[in-house]
């Protein structure tokens, strides 16, 4: 036990209480108090050796207090008073720190009396600890669980909450006869086909388990569980599995790295904590659990009880009497823009796709991200929101709103050669590029088939500053509060000259994620700047506008000359596909960037898009050209939006 500073800041209040109490009863001696205010430091330390208490007391202490869970608690001298003719009697005041944030505070006496020699002692019963105490009993607290918070997304629909799940193990008490380590293999192998598990780990576990343990081996949802094969789990010795509850996403796929997970506290998390967090609660991992955990944990309840105690310091099963309750305080939930059903089209479009890939999509007149989907290639990484490539002819946007900028239009004619040299560096067209869309051609042609050479040949006139300037007005690089953790892009503002005409198509050192295109992409359809959003609890993320770095945001008009030039890309270019979309007034822009030192290069696809009050960005880290690969994807997913 150790003097909390909570303790030690009532301690001028306790002393005039002190001296009331001694003014109350006369003048008291010196030893009485000593020995008393001796016995409170002891207790408040947890260590009696050398108090005025008999030595078996430090004992009786550690039973009594074995059931707290290391509860700290406070104790100090509130007085001295007058107890028969000779004897004493100090007031103790305990104050309990409890978990939920409550303290419990009472006054527990004890009895002083001088022996043979003059010297005062302290009698030792269990009630000096709590005044309802008797032999052979002791204190036990529980932690009374608070409901963790949903988070909803779009409409108010649940996301994650509490969902049935199996903790599948090995209970040793149930093995009998059996080897556990050929068990423990035996379990690993009818798993398999549901989730992967190291045989050899899992063994040594339940080996070095004790012999009443239950050793889990793997935790399923619903969907996972009824997938194990019956014949082979049952044939298992020892197999136990434990029904229970935990807050889950609709599907293991469903955002997960958006969303976070929840988990056991550790050691470090206790640590960290500063006594807000105890043993068994659990926390939010990553994401929007993580971010918001206090909110979404809410404050665990407690309860005191007295018990019986066994010989051994075991308590005694059956009625507790309880002494003190802390009542649980309920999370709250966090309320996203998330929209499940489109969440979960943009995923059922990347399921299979073997390489890291996403979708984002958001709606631009107000910003709400409503899917942000990454696929099984991903691995858990968050490539939607966090990825970083070379955005390609995506990027051919930023650069055309660069040339409207500088006096172009729409319809400004340049140069759209098969081949441009640049300080001795060779840019060409896409092999599959049609040579009849070759020479002078207007600004939305040259967009429309995406002729590399057509922007790069604006090197010597979009400077790389303006070209930065016009990315930063559609979104790229600008900060945003999402609440959880995201990537805007970023583009140089200077650039020797090979690499600037190479950012003038979507190359060079310019880096962007899938979220920063679909603003890109919402900004033009919108006529404005767009800013993400992705918490829609009030007051949780200061979600003002932010602006971009530049100091001439996108106007109306040049929004309006940049959705004539996407335009040309579904009526006339590669993103033909989305016409098929009612009412046929899609916008778009295929990508492809080059990466990697193989010859031929692999390739990044991308495509941005948008659709009545929907803006789309697809990404495929190795992908085929973005109208091959991306093109249906972004179709299906624009196919599925909610009015």
């Amino acid at each position: 036990m150790r003097t909390s500073s909570r303790s030690r800041a009532a301690a001028a209040g306790l002393g005039l209480t002190a001296l009331l109490l001694a003014a109350g009863c006369g003048a008291l001696p010196d030893g009485a108090r000593e020995a008393a205010e001796g016995v409170a430091a002891g207790l408040d330390a947890g260590d009696l050796a050398g108090t005025a208490l008999p030595a078996q007391a430090q004992e009786e202490l550690e039973r009594i207090t074995a059931h707290l869970g290391g509860a700290d608690p406070a104790v100090e001298l509130a007085g001295v008073e007058e107890a028969g003719e000779d004897g004493r009697e100090a007031v103790l005041s305990w104050t309990w720190d409890l978990p939920g944030e409550q303290d419990w505070s009472y006054d527990a006496r004890l009895p002083l009396e001088q022996d043979a020699d003059g010297q005062w002692r302290a009698r030792w019963s269990p009630a000096v600890v709590e005044p309802s105490l008797g032999p052979d009993e002791g204190l036990r607290l529980r932690t009374l669980p608070a409901d963790r918070g949903d988070v909803t997304g779009a409409g108010g629909e649940v996301l994650v909450t509490e969902r049935p799940v199996h903790r599948v193990g090995l209970d040793r008490g149930r093995l009998g006869e059996a080897d556990p380590a050929r068990a423990a293999r035996q379990l690993a192998a009818a798993l398999e086909d549901v989730v992967e598990l190291d045989p050899a780990a899992y063994a040594a576990s339940v080996e070095q388990a004790g012999p009443e343990a239950f050793v889990e081996a793997v935790t399923l949802r619903e969907d996972d569980f009824r997938a194990l094969p019956a014949d082979r789990t049952s044939a298992v010795p020892g197999l136990r599995v434990v029904d229970d509850e935990q807050p889950l996403a609709p599907s293991r796929g469903f955002a997960p790295a958006l969303l976070g997970s929840v988990g056991p506290a550790t050691a470090e998390d206790l640590e960290r904590s500063g006594g807000e967090l105890a043993a068994g609660d659990v926390v939010g991992r990553g994401g929007v659990q993580e971010a918001f955990d206090d909110r979404l944990r809410g404050r665990p309840g407690a309860v005191v009880e007295r018990i019986a105690l066994r010989a051994d310091g075991g308590p005694v099963p059956g009625a507790a009497a309880p002494l003190h309750e802390v009542a649980p305080v309920d999370g709250q939930p966090v309320a996203l823009t998330l929209d499940r059903g489109l969440q979960e089209a943009a995923l059922e479009q990347l399921d299979g796709v073997e390489s890291p890939a996403a979708v984002v999509a958001l709606r631009p007149s107000t910003g709400e991200v409503l899917a942000a989907a990454d696929g099984p290639g991903s691995e858990g990484y968050p490539t939607a929101l966090q990825g970083r490539y070379a955005p390609g002819s995506t990027f051919k946007v930023a650069t055309a709103l660069a040339m409207l900028r500088e006096g172009d239009d729409p319809s400004t004619e340049h140069p759209c050669p098969p081949s441009l040299t640049v300080e001795g560096t060779a840019f060409r067209n896409a092999p599959s590029y049609d040579p009849a869309a070759t020479g002078s051609v207007p600004l939305t042609e040259a967009m429309a088939q995406s002729c590399n050479t057509f922007f790069a040949g604006q090197h010597e006139r979009v400077t790389q500053e303006e070209l930065a300037e016009a990315a930063a007005a559609l979104g790229t690089g600008m900060e945003v509060r999402l609440g959880v953790e995201a990537f805007l892009g970023s583009i140089p503002a200077e650039e020797p000259p090979v690499q600037h005409a190479a950012a003038l198509f979507g190359q060079g050192r310019t880096l962007v994620s899938p979220l920063s295109m679909a603003v890109l992409a919402a900004s033009a359809a919108d006529g404005g700047l767009v800013t993400p959003r992705l918490v829609a609890t009030d007051g949780l993320v200061d979600d003002a506008p932010a602006r971009p770095a530049t100091d001439a945001p996108l106007t109306a008009e040049e929004a309006a000359q940049l959705r004539t030039t996407m335009r040309a890309v579904v009526t006339e270019g590669h993103l033909d596909g989305l016409r098929a979309l009612s009412p046929d007034t899609a916008i778009g822009k295929t990508g492809t960037a080059e990466y990697g030192t193989e010859d031929p290069p692999r390739t990044h696809s991308w495509v941005i898009a948008a659709h009545e009050d929907l803006a789309v960005a697809v990404f495929v880290e190795d992908g085929d050209l973005g109208s091959v690969t991306g093109g249906p994807i972004a179709l299906e997913v624009l196919r599925a939006a909610r009015p």
